[in-house]
């Protein structure tokens, strides 16, 4: 804690430390975002809820003084996940009516293309990847299975040609994964490439409309509004954004989860129901290690008493949703992964309230499937090397995962074996 009395809170900071560091100070807590931008964040699950579901806190910045007067700069790292038009960055009527439009396209319109991109089990694809990729040496489990199993699955869903969400992906990762003190124009171009790229896509699905989730948007309507072209592309951007990067931080995390703790990787593989052993291991997973490391922010719309602390007008508050996740007065022993523990839904991976993620559903099931097919197909899957986790006040994810497919002794084996086959050719 600094002379303030506020929290600092470090991108590359050791989550487990700073969890038990918030956790003691609860249940509301002065932090300082990077940058010196002062913040408030919740820490148990209570607090959270009421944070994210207040009728006084809106997500729409133009109630944040510190950005509107530029005490905030462009170039902060966090500037693009808390500006934009999407419903994301919207409160009260105007974020009902974006959500109602939404919803009624996500819900009825995509139906067939969710089930096709599951259906056909594009982890079969992955897999075979991974076999390739993985002949006796260690492979990245996160780059070659985890990373695009959920990009193809959201784009599949949104009606994204396969060419486009490649290009899109480095933009994209340019945004979720920022630098400091990077050039405002950089974080301007990789807007202006996503927007570019997306509103040709809107283009090419309003003169061939498809079952997407994209041709849905198009189409959707309420009783007197509709989209605006800018509302239409500002939403494919949250959903496309939302779809993946998440996902795939939940499955490499879970996997890593698993790989130490293995009494639970055999748990769920002897279980007498698998699709419920493996939604447990998901569940757990959003818990123990959530895609999610803190949900940004929120702006009081007058002064607000939350858990007995008075947040004033246009301050910022927002949730931890690591230190809600393993909070030691709900969860026993926190710091362990464990599949059948009681309080496993106990957590706010999705956030709640209003602005509570509208592919929850989508993503459990992603996971489970990709979970589950992995570990069935490699049950003898160990690391490589410990892996090293990404600095991001926002997200919580591993930068790679290097596994053996079959266990070091199984690798070892592979090894000699090519070497027996290598010299008994020459």
């Amino acid at each position: 804690m600094d002379s303030s009395g506020s929290c600092p809170l470090d991108p590359a900071a050791d989550l487990a430390e700073e969890r038990r560091h918030l956790n003691a100070m609860r249940p509301l807590v002065a932090v300082e975002l990077p940058g010196g931008v002062p913040a408030w964040t919740a820490t148990d699950l209570p607090t959270a809820q009421a944070v994210l579901g207040h009728d006084a806190l809106t997500k729409d910045p133009a109630h944040w003084p510190a950005l509107t007067d530029g005490r905030v700069p462009e170039n902060w790292e966090l500037i693009a996940l808390v500006r934009g038009a999407a419903m994301l960055h919207q409160g009260g009527a105007e974020h009902r009516r974006l959500r109602q439009l939404v919803t009624k396209a996500f819900t009825r319109a995509p139906t067939r293309s969710k089930r096709c991109a599951l259906g056909r089990g594009p982890h079969r694809g992955m897999l075979e990847n991974l076999a390739a990729a993985g002949t006796g040496e260690p492979v990245d489990v996160k780059e070659v299975f985890a990373r695009p199993l959920p990009v193809r699955v959201i784009c599949k869903v949104l009606g994204v040609p396969d060419a486009a969400s490649d290009a899109l992906r480095a933009h994209f990762e340019r945004l979720v994964i920022p630098q400091q003190d990077a050039p405002a124009d950089d974080i301007r171009a990789a807007f202006t490439a996503i927007y570019g790229t997306l509103s040709t896509l809107v283009e090419e699905k309003r003169r061939h409309p498809g079952e997407d989730l994209t041709s849905a948007l198009i189409a959707a309507r309420d009783v007197q509004d509709r989209l605006s072209e800018q509302e239409l592309v500002e939403m494919i951007f949250l959903l496309l954004i939302a779809g993946h990067e998440t996902t795939i931080h939940l499955i490499t995390s879970t996997v890593h989860a698993l790989l130490t703790h293995p009494e639970m990787l055999a748990a769920a593989l002897q279980a007498p129901d698998p699709d419920a052993a493996w939604a447990a291991v998901v569940e757990e997973g959003l818990r123990y290690s959530p895609p999610v490391r803190h949900i940004l922010l929120r702006y009081a719309l007058d002064d607000v008493e939350i858990a007995g602390v008075t947040v004033a007008k246009g301050e910022a508050v927002m949730a931890s949703v690591m230190a809600v996740g393993r909070d030691g007065s709900r969860h026993t022993n926190p710091d362990s992964f464990d599949t059948t523990r009681s309080t496993n839904r106990e957590h706010i991976a999705f956030g709640h309230g209003a602005h509570y993620c509208l592919g929850a559903r989508l993503a459990r099931l992603e996971a489970q499937i990709a979970l589950r097919a992995l570990f069935t197909r490699y049950p003898h899957l160990t690391l490589a090397a410990e892996p090293q986790r990404m600095a991001s006040i926002s997200e919580q994810g591993l930068l790679s995962l290097p596994v053996h497919l079959h266990g070091i002794k199984g690798a070892a084996a592979a090894a000699e074996g090519r070497q027996t086959a290598a010299a008994a050719s020459s």
